[in-house]
């Protein structure tokens, strides 16, 4: 089935939850030294995720199945100044 992840196109199995995708993703990102402060600070890393325009809730993510042609992205924090 074929989703698009941060404008990139990707094939995930029929059935895929958004919380696979999102422990997926956050695997990803895991060593990145902003994440991990966060997670130190906070205990969780502080990503949004959004699928298909709309910001998911945190308590929505594992409720949600993924459909075809389904849009996530997902934003981590950035600090700058």
């Amino acid at each position: 089935m074929k989703i698009t992840i941060n404008g990139r196109p990707e094939e995930v199995a029929p059935g895929t939850r958004l919380r696979n995708l999102v422990d997926r993703l956050e695997e990803r990102v895991r060593r990145d030294p902003m994440i991990i402060a966060l997670i130190a600070k906070t205990g969780k890393s502080q990503m949004l995720y959004i699928l298909n325009g709309t910001v998911v809730p945190a308590a929505e993510i594992d409720r949600i199945e993924l459909q075809e042609g389904d849009d996530v992205r997902y934003v981590h924090p950035f600090f700058g100044g």
